[in-house]
């Protein structure tokens, strides 16, 4: 069976040139035809460069960076401390991030306030 998909211009000329489409395809009630919806992704356009992230806040051994839609927090120790020893420093080092990004204000909240 074929199922005949309407495919617009720029979608079209990625797949003649070998590459990747990842999309979803639907029918349409209206014109009674199925279609191509493919995902627009920002790393395909010219120019486009990830934003990189912000570091909030940094200690001996991680740091807490902030990107667009997530925190994220890093901690490292060395395996010569033994076990004991570097889960506890883990725990330390995580809740300190942690807790530093609990009690600092954003510059929204800052700006809620004056």
């Amino acid at each position: 069976m074929i199922i005949k998909v309407k495919v617009d211009d720029k979608t079209y000329a990625r797949m003649t040139e070998g590459k990747r489409v990842e999309g979803t395809i639907g029918y349409n009630e209206f014109t009674k035809e199925h279609d191509f919806n493919a995902f627009k992704r920002k790393s395909r356009e010219p120019g486009y460069e990830r934003p990189k992230d912000e570091s909030l806040y940094e200690t001996s051994s991680g740091w807490l960076k902030a990107s667009i839609k997530k925190f994220k927090i890093f901690v490292s120790v060395n395996r010569s401390m033994g076990r004991g020893r570097s889960s506890a420093e883990l725990m330390m080092q995580a809740k300190e991030l942690t807790d530093w990004l609990k009690n600092t204000k954003s510059i929204e909240e800052i700006m809620d306030e004056v």
